[in-house]
C-alpha cells in the first residue's frame, strides 16, 4: 500500500467537483439545443399545405421544393441528433463510473493500492474522453443549429433578398466568433500554440 499525499487526494477532489460541475452545463446546453431543434422541426420554417388544395400534398411543408429548406431540414436534423447523442453520453456516465467507488472510498481514506491507483487514473481518463466527445457533439450541433437558423431563415424569407442575405450574414456571424474565440485561446483549448491567423 501506498500513502498518497493529502494534497493530491485534494486536488483530485477538486478536478472530479469541476468536471461534474461541466458536466451538468453540458447536459443543460445539450438539451436546450435537442428542444430548440425538435420544435424548429415540428413547427416547420414556411407552414403546412392546407385542406382544399391537392389531397397528395395535405400537412406537407409548403416550402418542400425549395432548397433552402431542404438544407434547413438536414442541417436541423444533424444539430438534433448531436446534441441528443450528448445527452446520451451524460445520461450513460454516471453507469459507466458505477464500479470505481471503491477505489474512491480508498483514495479518500489516504490509501491506494497501485491497482486501485491505476483503476482511478484509467477512470479519470476515459471520463474525459467521454466529457471531451459529449463537448464537441455540442459544439458540431451549435454550429448545425447556426446553419438551420440560417438555412430556415433563408428559405422563408427569399421573396425578400435584401432581409434574407442581412439575417444571413448576421447568423454567419456566429462561426467568425468561435474563430476568433479558439484563435485567441488556442493554447488553452488545446489546438496547439500557433495562432489561427
Amino acid at each position: 500500500m501506498v500513502r498518497v499525499p493529502a494534497f493530491k487526494i485534494k486536488v483530485r477532489k477538486e478536478r472530479n467537483e469541476y468536471l461534474e460541475k461541466a458536466a451538468q452545463t453540458h447536459l443543460v446546453v445539450a438539451t436546450l439545443i435537442t428542444t430548440v431543434t425538435f420544435a424548429a422541426a415540428i413547427t416547420m420554417p414556411g407552414g403546412f399545405v392546407g385542406t382544399g388544395g391537392d389531397p397528395h400534398y395535405e400537412g406537407s411543408a409548403i416550402l418542400r421544393r425549395n432548397a433552402a429548406f431542404k438544407a434547413f431540414i438536414i442541417t436541423d436534423a444533424i444539430s438534433l441528433v448531436l446534441s441528443s447523442s450528448a445527452v446520451v453520453i451524460h445520461l450513460l456516465m454516471p453507469l459507466l463510473f458505477k464500479y470505481t467507488t471503491e477505489s474512491e472510498e480508498a483514495k479518500n481514506d489516504g490509501i491506494e493500492s497501485k491497482d486501485a491507483k491505476n483503476d482511478g487514473i484509467e477512470s479519470d481518463k476515459i471520463r474525459n474522453t467521454f466529457l471531451n466527445m459529449a463537448f464537441n457533439f455540442i459544439l458540431m450541433a451549435m454550429g448545425t443549429m447556426m446553419l438551420a437558423f440560417i438555412t430556415g431563415a433563408y428559405a422563408v424569407l427569399a421573396h425578400s433578398l435584401d432581409l434574407a442575405i442581412t439575417t444571413c450574414v448576421i447568423g454567419s456571424c456566429f462561426f467568425v466568433i468561435i474563430f476568433l474565440i479558439c484563435g485567441m485561446y488556442r493554447k488553452d483549448l488545446g489546438l496547439g500554440d500557433k495562432p489561427v491567423w
